[in-house]
């Protein structure tokens, strides 16, 4: 059995798009090295003390140094342990923990290193502590990277400038040359930072996550978003609803007009049902002619949200190449998150209402499921007797009749 489950994870994980295998190569990179070149500094610093070529570092200040450091490698094999899924793909929120995680070993490991190395013009190597984090190309987390050292070397010259050899006998030219350095070492790694991120990330992004057709987010991005809104309810912090949305006598559609028209009608219920909701939610292509909707909102606003949406795309005719003006409709079904559903519960729920909805006259909004009355006991008994005297010719008659 446990074979079969490698085996099984081994072809999801063959299945990864461009973007999560790059993104889990990078992940693994950024979380290592860092960790590993903290551990070689404090096994370095220890050697030289150990021969006695560093007396001036107290042995309290080395040991708090080696265990943070081993501590950083400890958990960057947390991180490794436990941030991909079965399919191997790199969970979001150990994604964004892996990132602040990386800022703050570049931070916290150049500012111990700059008071403890006898090299005193360790703050030229900033380039190499934060370029580690440049390989994940996000501007925000390499900001507050640069941010973080650049203030620090600020700092330390402002407030022990005796720790750093001087480069030359006159302050100011020592001053001007060494903000010039950080400048520019800065803004190098910003600009790769931003330009990795605008031409290779994003382009990688669009094809791995989104719907080439609909520009919606894919089926397969799904998951992460789904469970970030199931976590965050759990908690207690917000509430949120799924909506499955169905295009009305799609297929009538495409056999009328052909699949081009089809095509057309499914990009203007995609870009109606997009700038119909927030920036805070997502909309998803589930297949064929279904749309997920993930509302970060309660029930009766949902709700709201979708009825607005409906009468949207009712309003307005889709123009097939001024031949043909077709009119569309969607059936929702709504189902707000309960305590105790699960998100495979909450996908069931809504999509039967769908179904009763596009049973029951489509082009509306289920949120709610109408109980069908239960017979009383003297109904359910009166319906048995003439059950069971009812010939069985007549019954073949009305099946006929049907």
């Amino acid at each position: 059995m446990a074979s079969q489950g490698k085996m099984v994870r081994s072809e999801l994980k063959q299945e990864l798009s461009a973007l999560d295998a790059y993104l889990n190569r990078v992940f693994k990179i950024a979380i290592l090295a860092p960790s590993i070149a903290t551990l070689t500094a404090a096994i370095y610093f220890t050697v030289l003390k150990a021969a006695g070529w560093y007396p001036n570092i107290p042995i309290p200040v080395l040991v708090i140094f080696d265990i943070m450091d081993v501590s950083f490698l400890v958990t960057s094999i947390w991180f490794m342990k436990t941030s991909f899924a079965e399919d191997g793909i790199l969970k979001r929120e150990k994604l964004r923990m892996g990132k602040a995680f990386c800022v703050v070993v570049i931070i916290v490991q150049w500012n111990a290193i700059s008071y403890m190395s006898p090299m005193r013009e360790w703050w030229a190597f900033m380039f190499f502590f934060a370029a580690f984090g440049m390989l994940f190309f996000d501007m925000k987390m390499m900001f507050a990277a640069v941010v973080g050292v650049s203030a620090s070397t600020f700092i330390s010259w402002a407030v022990m400038s005796d720790l750093f050899i001087g480069m030359s006998d006159d302050p100011l030219k020592e001053a001007v040359v060494r903000v010039i350095c950080v400048i520019w070492t800065m803004s190098v790694l910003l600009l790769i930072t931003y330009f990795g991120s605008k031409f290779l990330v994003e382009e990688l992004e669009k094809y791995a996550n989104f719907d080439t057709l609909t520009h919606l987010l894919n089926r397969r991005s799904m998951d992460n978003y789904l469970q970030e809104a199931y976590r965050q309810a759990n908690t207690g912090k917000s509430s949120f609803c799924l909506l499955m949305a169905d295009i009305d006598d799609f297929k009538k559609v495409n056999d009328t007009y052909g699949h081009d028209c089809g095509d057309e009608v499914l990009k203007y219920v995609a870009q109606t049902i997009s700038t119909g909701v927030k920036k805070t939610d997502n909309v998803f292509r589930w297949g064929g002619e279904e749309i997920c909707i993930l509302l970060n909102t309660d029930e009766e606003r949902a709700v709201a949200a979708a009825e607005r949406i409906r009468k949207d795309i009712e309003h307005d005719r889709v123009n097939y190449r001024n031949e043909a003006s077709v009119s569309v409709t969607v059936t929702m079904g709504v189902s707000p998150y309960r305590d105790g559903m699960t998100i495979q519960a909450m996908m069931d729920d809504a999509d039967a209402k769908l179904y009763w909805g596009k049973q029951h006259g489509k082009n509306q909004v289920v949120n709610v499921l109408p109980q069908e009355p239960k017979p009383s006991k003297k109904e359910k008994k009166g319906k048995s007797e003439d059950d069971s005297q009812m010939p069985e010719t007549d019954y073949s008659a009305l099946m006929q009749s049907v």
